[in-house]
């Protein structure tokens, strides 16, 4: 072999090796983007997570005011569960949750609460009342079980 081609043959692997070194940098940046973005992903739906339970804790507190019934609470509960992707349906305790929300599934919310006549609201609000009455010793250990109970 001789002195020029081996020169040449030194020249050609010396560019491959940096080339691979160019592609292999970038991608461990690559690399690093991707689990930064991961991590913030991450980060983001454990904070949304945790403001869920804390909305579900809220409502536990303020739960019984005048400002919130167990009826509105019970449906925003479930509604957070689900979102959390929790089925408590089987907690001998919190099950009353998910009782009351099957119970006043069929009672209108929202704007189709405010268009129903008044007979009608007060049809529905003597209901839910009961409900409440029924279940007030339920509620308040379904209260106190999800006050308790360990989201993780």
């Amino acid at each position: 072999m001789s002195l020029t081609a081996f020169f040449s043959l030194l020249a050609v692997s010396a560019v491959v090796i940096v080339v691979a070194l160019i592609v292999i940098a970038r991608q461990l940046n690559v690399t690093k983007v991707r689990e930064e973005r991961i991590k913030e992903g991450e980060k983001r739906v454990a904070q949304e997570r945790q403001a869920r339970i804390d909305s579900i804790h809220i409502l536990l507190k303020t739960v019984g005011s005048e400002e919130l019934g167990w009826i509105e609470a019970s449906i925003r509960i479930k509604n957070l569960l689900d979102q959390l992707g929790l089925d408590l349906s089987d907690h001998k305790d919190i099950c009353v949750i998910y009782d009351l929300h099957g119970q006043t599934e069929h009672i209108p919310t929202h704007e189709q609460w405010s268009a129903l006549p008044k007979e009608t609201r007060k049809k529905f609000r003597v209901e839910m009342d009961n409900y409440e009455q029924q279940h007030a010793e339920q509620l308040e250990r379904a209260k106190n079980a999800l006050l308790s109970y360990s989201f993780q």
